[in-house]
């Protein structure tokens, strides 16, 4: 009988460590970073953010073989 007593302690006690380990609400990625905006490539109008873009006379690329087809260089 003692042994299953303590094995019903046991498991109460893991179930109370997973529920506080598990709070509602939680969550593992911070939320403290704002979204960034995301832009068009004028060449294939593939979506990506302005940090991983090309600037060039106003307009927003995803590479830089995207950036000589436009001006006409090809390669």
């Amino acid at each position: 009988m003692t042994k299953y007593l303590l094995m019903l302690v046991l498991a109460l006690f893991a179930w109370w460590a997973w529920r506080s380990y598990r709070k509602p609400g939680r969550t593992d990625a911070p939320r403290d970073r704002a979204a960034e905006r995301m832009v068009p490539c004028a060449q294939c109008g593939i979506n990506q953010p302005v940090s991983e873009s090309l600037l060039a006379n106003g307009r927003y690329y995803c590479c830089a073989a995207h950036l000589r087809e436009s001006r006409g260089e090809g390669g």
